[in-house]
């Protein structure tokens, strides 16, 4: 059998969960804010300090994502 995209539907990646939970606008803020904070970390040089708030933040959507998708 070959390999088609059509065999996956937005039910089986969940991505409905996802946007009805806020999960991917979470995701897209979050991307936008740390390509800012890491231009600013790098231009301000030592002690870096974004990947503090990457794991902090990084964390909290990744809690965000799994309540989302649990049923």
């Amino acid at each position: 059998m070959a390999f088609s995209f059509k065999q996956f539907s937005s039910k089986d990646l969940r991505v409905d969960a996802l946007r009805e939970g806020g999960v991917l606008l979470h995701a897209k803020i979050f991307a936008a804010v740390m390509i800012g904070l890491v231009f600013i970390d790098w231009y301000t040089a030592e002690p870096y300090w974004a990947h503090w708030v990457f794991l902090g933040w990084g964390a909290g959507l990744l809690l965000h994502t799994a309540l989302a998708l649990r049923h």
